[in-house]
Parts: structure tokens; sequence; C-alpha cells
């Protein structure tokens, strides 16, 4: 049971009047020489996406917190952009701030902004006995039932009743409002439905296994609606940020009770815990089911987190892939090939690929001025997208090829999804950051991130340039040796369904900086060392 419950968590992260802040990273640091200038971010996390691993984020950004303070900016994309928004909603909450009515110490901010952070395991477990989980759950079932060669068995004999089938199943109850409208209307308006059912049937045997065997994985509707995925988000970040109802006193006191109690613990070990005549698990349960019981009943007058800017709180750079210049004419031709159902081969100019990344003006505007002199192309690729609220970003971002179509941004130019820049210590380096860690995992490049390339027309050199380890000048090993630490885990070899196994190994990873801020002081993290040796994670200092 608690695994099945855990696997609807994950697939929840996966698909998975506002209260002003007391501090921001515009003050809090005190660098400021006058009002309205925005600081000099000091702590900054450059964030690997990693899928339906996402809590591993959780736990090395929080046990990072613990040791070393608030983090003041943050950069990643896919799964990635899901964690920073949370990450900067944390910052958001008067809470984090405010202890006893009084400001709190820069180690209580801490702890309290680690226990936010590394609670989103017990905010997901809730989310197991709510309705919508329920609709998540069934997620599953229609998955394997698509799977489960009914359809495709009947699509042999029976195409317009493969069709009826499949749009009883796309458009059940309980299912439609997480289902991409756009895929229920090729269903239903196809000029020849035996070729789109064959291939859809065909994707959904691969849903989430980020295959890159086509070019159809940026042209065909996905299954799921990211814009519904980002609702629901925004329910979390307003419980996390404390907008709407929240219950500031029962907040506090959970903070009070859990946080300095739970420092060098992982969440399944904090949830033990005492509160009071509870637990701090269960505590945690009881005021988030509170908080969502009131928030949707009321939410159509509560200002949701998601619908506040990028970067509005901390600096934050959330990438996505984006296809420009003559590429977007391909792009359109072989999307109206495709619904015409004689699908194209999509012809992109991977010099027309560029890494664009959302965030507030003046931070991207600081960044592409690459005050650090960056000759790699991957900064090279470097495209401002200009500001964008969370809920617009989280529909663009984890929309990768294979769970969505490539998407039209406002501009003309369109979406591929956030596999781009999965080391985003560069921007964050630009950006003028003093202290970057990053967030990551041992091994080579992501093979879906290079397959996904090579689709849009990367060559063998360009390869080289863009992700080769082995290449001391190339953008992968650029990024990882200009950073300052790196945080490395091992969450490929977790199993996704284990929270605890990808929490725990995430929590006490070992960490590699030669940098003083990170190894020397009393409160330094205690498996930081100055090499680790494991590709990946351990650049040529």
């Amino acid at each position: 049971m608690l695994r099945s419950t855990f696997r609807a968590s994950l697939f929840i992260a996966l698909a998975a009047c506002a209260s002003e802040s007391t501090k921001s990273v515009d003050c809090e640091t005190g660098k400021c020489d006058e009002p309205d200038q925005r600081a000099k971010p000091q702590l900054c996390a450059a964030v690997r996406g990693n899928g339906q691993l996402i809590t591993a984020h959780f736990a090395a950004l929080a046990r990072i917190t613990e040791h070393y303070g608030l983090i003041d900016a943050a950069a990643g994309g896919s799964s990635g952009s899901i964690s920073i928004f949370m990450t900067e909603s944390i910052r958001k909450n008067p809470n984090v701030w405010t202890c006893g009515g009084d400001d709190c110490s820069e180690s209580e901010r801490a702890g309290r902004a680690a226990l936010l952070l590394k609670s989103f395991p017990g905010y997901l477990q809730h989310l197991t006995t709510t309705k919508e989980a329920a609709a998540f759950l069934q997620l599953q079932p229609l998955v394997a039932k698509i799977q489960g060669g009914n359809l495709e068995a009947l699509l042999d004999t029976d195409v317009e009743g493969a069709r009826t089938a499949l749009l009883e199943i796309l458009n059940s109850e309980d299912l439609r409002d997480l289902i991409n409208p756009e895929l229920i209307t090729l269903v239903e308006a196809s000029p020849d439905p035996e070729f789109h059912i064959r291939d859809i049937l065909d994707s959904a045997k691969k849903l989430g296994n980020f295959s890159v065997d086509s070019d159809l994985i940026f042209i065909r509707p996905g299954l799921i609606s990211f814009e519904s995925v980002a609702d629901k988000l925004g329910r979390a970040g307003s419980f996390y940020a404390g907008y709407g109802p929240a219950d500031d006193v029962r907040m506090s006191a959970w903070l009070d009770a859990c946080a300095e109690p739970g420092r060098g613990k992982t969440w399944f070990e904090v949830a033990a815990l005492p509160a009071g005549d509870s637990t701090c698990g269960a505590e945690l349960n009881s005021m988030i089911g509170a908080y969502r019981t009131a928030f949707i009943t009321s939410q159509t007058s509560i200002h949701s987190r998601i619908d506040d800017k990028v970067g509005e709180v901390m600096p934050a750079l959330i990438s996505t892939s984006v296809v420009t210049g003559d590429s977007i004419a391909a792009f359109n031709a072989s999307r109206d090939a495709y619904k015409a159902a004689t699908p194209l081969p999509l012809a992109v100019n991977f010099d027309d690929v560029k890494f664009g990344y959302f965030g507030n003006a003046g931070d991207l505007a600081t960044v592409a001025k690459n005050g650090r002199g960056y000759t790699d192309p991957k900064t090279k690729k470097f495209l401002s997208l200009g500001e964008a609220t969370w809920r617009e970003v989280i529909s663009y971002s984890p929309a990768e090829p294979g769970l969505s179509r490539a998407l039209e941004l406002p501009s003309g130019d369109v979406s591929f999804g956030g596999w781009s820049d999965l080391a985003p210590t560069l921007v964050l380096e630009n950006l003028g950051c003093e202290k970057v860690v990053y967030v990551t995992r041992t091994g080579e490049e992501s093979g879906f991130a290079v397959g996904i390339a090579q689709l849009l027309g990367m060559d063998a050199a360009t390869n080289t340039a863009l992700y080769d380890l082995d290449n001391p000048d190339s953008a992968f090993s650029k990024s990882l040796s200009e950073s300052d630490a790196a945080w490395c885990t091992n969450w490929n070899e977790q199993s996704a369904t284990d929270l605890p196994g990808i929490t725990s190994d995430s929590y006490s990873a070992e960490m590699e900086s030669t940098d003083e801020f990170f190894t020397s002081g009393d409160n330094a993290y205690p498996k930081v060392s100055s090499s680790i040796a494991k590709r990946g994670c351990s650049p040529e200092r």
C-alpha cells in the first residue's frame, strides 16, 4: 500500500488576496544601494531536472539550506522548474521570517525553510487521500487500458469503434480535467483516425520512458494537460507561501515544534517527531487538509501563487528549449502534415535552436550581458524569453517531448521543453551569484537531452562542444568547473516509487567543493570533500 501511495504521489508530481512576503532577496543581504535595486544573490542553486525523481530536489535543497542558509536565487528547467517554484514560495512564507513576533535569526530562518522544503513528500502523501489524487490514480489504469491491446485489436477490425472507445476513455468524468483537450479534438476530427489512433496507442506504450526514437514526439499532442497540472501546483505553492486561508498561528507553532528538532533528519524521520499532542507528520497532514478545503471552497476569490511572476521573490531563471527563425515554418509544416495524417520529417536547423530562459526582466538583461565572458556554445545560445507567470512557465518547461508536443510561445517561437540546460550554473554566474551549488547526480549528460538535440539537427562536433565530459572545454565541463560546489546524488539508481530511498540518498549525498564558504565553519556539511572523483559531479578545479 505504501509503495502504491508513493507511485501515485510521484505521478502527481510529474503531472504534480495574496499575502506579501516580509523579506525578499532584494533587502535580505543588506547590499541594496537604492530601495528598488535588486541585491546581488549570495547562495544560488542550479537544479538539474530529473522527471519523476523530483522529490530528490527537495531533500537536497533542504540539507543545503540547513547548513548554508536560505537560497537567494535558482536556475533550472523541466521538473526543476517545479522545485524552484516551491523554493521561491517557501521564501515568501512570513513564518520563515518571524519567530514568536520577532525577526528570526539566520539559523532559525534556515531551519524553518529547510523543514518546509523537506516536507514536500508529506504534501504529496496527503494528496493521495483527495479526489484529485483519485483522478491521477485513474490515469494509471487509463494508460494500462490504452496499452493493453484491446483498442489496438479493435482498430484492426473496426476503426470507428476504436475511435468511439478511445474517446469514451479520454472523456471520462473523473479524468476530463487532466486530459489534454487537444488530444481529444485530434481524435474527434481526424481525417484518418486509424493513423492517429495507432500513433497515440504507440506513444502510450512509451509514456514516461523519455523515448527519442522519432520526431513525432515534438508533433503529437500529449496525454496530460500541463495547464491543469500548473493549476493544482498553485494550491501547493499557495500553502507553502502562506497565501489565502493560511493559519499562520498553527503554521508557526508547527515550525517551532519541528524545525530545530528536525535538523539533520529526513522528512520520514521528522514526521515521527512530537508536535504538541500530535506528530510533525500528522500535524502537517491536518494543516494541509484544512487549508485545501478552505482554498478550494473560495478559490475563485483567492489569488493563487501560480499567478505570481517568476523571479518576483528571488531571482529565478527557468529554462526551455526554443525553436526560432526559419525552423518555425518547418515545425508548422510538420504539424499541419501530422494533423492531415501525412507526416513529414521535422527539418529543424540546430542553429535555430536556442536555450531560452524566463525570469525577471532585469535579471535576464544581466545574464544576457555575459559579464563572465563565456565562449561556450550553450552561452551563445542564450535567449531571453522575458517575464511570465509561474502558470505560464510550468505549462512550458516541464512539457517535455513525449509528454507534450512542442508549444507555441506568445512571441511566435516554439518551446520544445526544458531539457536544454540541465547544468544551469553559467547563467547563475552571469547573474552575479557569489556562490553556486549544482544539485545533480553522477554520470554522463542525459541521453534524453542528447537524443532530443540530435533529432533537432545537432551534429557530432556540436555534441562534443556541448555535452562531452571528456572535452574540458565543453559547455557541460565548463558548467561543472565554474560551480563552487556540486551536490552529487545517485538519484538515477533509485526506484521512482521509493520516496524514502530517494529522499535518504539525496539528503545525505556527497558534496564536492574547494570553496571555504562550503568547507569551513562550524556548520559546514560533514560530507563535503575537495574531490569525490565522480563523473558528472567532479570537475577539474
